[in-house]
């Protein structure tokens, strides 16, 4: 780095703080010449310098150097600030040690050997953080430290660093002080350890403190193998109320509810809890113990949760999965025939019933088509598709027909073509000619086509428009899009032209190569658009570039933008920066932003276009960069 010394003298001397700061971060490309003077401006008086002077000091400690070992370096000479009274420079300096420690292990372990109980504890933090490169034999000797929180800092590095083999140095310290057993119980918990089982639950039958039992509770459920069943057992019957509670939590962490106790009450008084974390545990314990009790429970939750919620989709999810693990049918049936549910918790029930197929939830599904409230006709309909068999056939056409709800007459239609009967077929091809909406139209054609695929494509000539349109923008196949491209109407020959598009195999690219020639600009326009969705980066869309029809011109910049690489974008369409019409233009500025800043001197000589809507552009693009 050149002038250093002159970046330094600024560091110190320059009177604005940010001047201080931006010589802070021209020094994080310096040598080891900039380290105590970075060191020294953690004092400034200016946070912005400080933080700029620390993260300088992170930047050169982790520079790769052949001959220098950069991080040992810094390391060094910032450990002296662990020992300033001020909290900001003892916290700066345990930040930078722990971003770049990994380059200087030997010196953070030697720190375990300092006079000083918070240097050692400091060190054993920072191992804790850092993790690699260290030996934990020299940690071990510190859980016998005088210092009770130097042993505890011991326990909590063993367990990070998963050293299983001072699992039993640390089963010596559950003797130790309160504190310190309370991590030794949280790093046996990280280090898995099945041996200490017995260990722990000695300790959970002897010790009078009621943190170190609740920690020993968690810690032998998150063990999570049968064998801590014994030891929680064995406390049961001795625990408090609320002991039992996380008990009953451990067992279900641990997987295996005993058959020998009924702990049903207790699981759904844990599945009442306002605590999500805790409804999640008792789900699983529900579903562990096959607790249909919890039915209604189960059902109310999901009824309150807002749908808005941003984590509304994982509650109801397991709500959903706990409700399909167990014997919840016949509950869920008799809730919806006692019809107190508010209707989100309807809906959810049914739903549930279509997920479980209930044959005997059919009768009152089929009753409730004719619910006043929308949503639950919906969710009816639905259900029934899923449930299927011959009863729900005539249910449903009669809602496809006769619901007022556009949006419960296409639930009904959709279900018809899960189902898949034939009986379905005449109704609801007579609904084509009625039916005015896409949505509903393009549902009538999937399940008529689901229902008999054949029968439908023979009546294709005598459909409307609409219903082809339609059909060319669902359908996968090449031979119903040849079919449609044959149609004399205009509209419907463009959506299968998009069509082809879509399916980009060889054969529907070659059809829309051959649009191309068309006499038609509407369908060459679309030709264009399609070989874009096709990603079909080839001369012939170029050739297009230099058509008379400047909007042949404009959907080739779009179409080139979607399948063409950048070289080639700018290869192929910076010569249209001078098209004289406007749309043309500003397609191919959007189309070039992505490269905007290698063509920085292109764009910006074009500033002053003549057109506002281009100019404007101009702005938009560049302020991207």
């Amino acid at each position: 780095m050149k002038n250093i010394k002159k970046v330094i003298f600024k560091l110190f001397n320059a009177p604005d703080p940010s001047e201080r700061r931006a010589a802070a971060e021209e020094l994080s490309d310096a040598d080891e010449r900039a380290i105590y003077p970075l060191i020294k401006a953690l004092r400034d008086e200016s946070t912005a310098v400080q933080e700029a002077a620390t993260y300088a000091l992170i930047s050169i400690g982790n520079k790769e150097n052949f001959l220098i070992n950069f991080g040992e370096l810094v390391t060094y000479m910032v450990i002296p600030l662990l020992r300033e009274n001020d909290a900001y420079l003892r916290n700066t300096a345990l930040l930078i040690i722990k971003e770049i420690g990994h380059r200087a292990t030997q010196l953070i372990t030697s720190l375990l050997k300092d006079k000083d109980p918070d240097i050692r504890k400091f060190s054993l933090d920072l191992i804790s953080e850092i993790k690699v490169g260290f030996d934990y034999l020299k940690i071990v000797p510190l859980l016998k430290d005088p210092n009770a929180n130097v042993r505890a800092a011991a326990a909590k590095t063993l367990g990070q660093l998963q050293a299983k083999e001072a699992i039993p140095a640390l089963l010596e310290s559950l003797n130790d002080e309160e504190w310190v057993v309370f991590y030794v119980l949280q790093a046996l918990t990280n280090l898995q350890a099945q041996e200490a089982i017995e260990n722990i639950g000695e300790l959970l039958l002897n010790t009078d403190s009621i943190l170190i039992k609740y920690e020993a509770i968690e810690t032998l459920g998150k063990i999570g193998t049968e064998k801590a069943i014994e030891p929680l057992m064995k406390y049961f019957t001795v625990a408090t109320k609320d002991e039992k509670r996380e008990i009953i939590k451990a067992l279900i962490g641990v997987g295996k509810i005993p058959i020998d106790y009924d702990l049903k009450d207790e699981i759904l008084l844990i599945l009442t809890d306002e605590d999500w974390d805790n409804k999640l545990i008792a789900l699983k314990g529900v579903e562990l113990t096959n607790l249909k009790e919890a039915t209604p429970i189960i059902i109310e939750e999901a009824g309150k949760l807002d749908p808005l919620c941003f984590d509304y989709e994982e509650k109801i999810y397991y709500l959903e999965k706990t409700l399909l693990s167990i014997d919840s049918e016949d509950e869920l049936i008799n809730l919806l025939e006692k019809n107190k549910l508010k209707y989100r918790a309807k809906a959810f029930t049914i739903k549930i019933l279509g997920k479980l197929k209930s044959r005997k939830a059919v009768p009152i599904l089929i009753k409730l088509l004719e619910d006043v409230k929308r949503d639950i006709r919906v969710a009816s309909a639905q259900a029934l598709g899923e449930i299927g068999g011959q009863e729900v056939i005539l249910p449903l056409i009669k809602r496809s027909v006769d619901d007022s709800d556009a949006n419960v007459r296409k639930a009904a239609i959709q279900a018809l073509g899960v189902v898949r009967d034939p009986q379905a077929f005449e109704p609801l091809l007579n609904l084509l000619e009625k039916e005015i909406y896409p949505d509903i139209v393009e549902a009538l054609v999937t399940s008529l086509l689901l229902i008999d695929k054949e029968k439908f494509l023979n009546n294709l000539k005598l459909y409307k428009s609409e219903v082809k349109q339609t059909l060319a923008q669902i359908t996968d196949s090449i031979d119903i899009l040849n079919m449609l491209f044959k149609c004399e109407d205009k509209e419907v020959k463009k959506a299968a032209i998009q069509g082809f598009g879509r399916l980009a195999t060889e054969e529907a690219v070659f059809k829309i190569i051959d649009c191309l020639k068309d006499k038609d600009q509407e369908i060459r326009k679309t030709a264009i658009v399609a070989l874009g969705e096709a990603h079909v980066c080839s001369d012939i869309l170029f050739d297009c570039l230099q058509d008379k029809d400047p909007w042949i011109r404009y959907y080739t910049v779009k179409s080139i933008h979607k399948a063409c690489n950048t070289e080639i974008l700018k290869e192929k369409l910076i010569p249209l920066l001078e098209d004289p019409f406007p749309p043309v233009v500003i397609a191919t500025l959007e189309a070039l932003s992505e490269v905007a800043s290698e063509i920085y001197d292109i764009i910006i000589s074009k500033k002053n276009h003549p057109e506002k809507a281009v100019r404007e552009k101009i702005e938009e693009v560049l302020s991207r960069i």
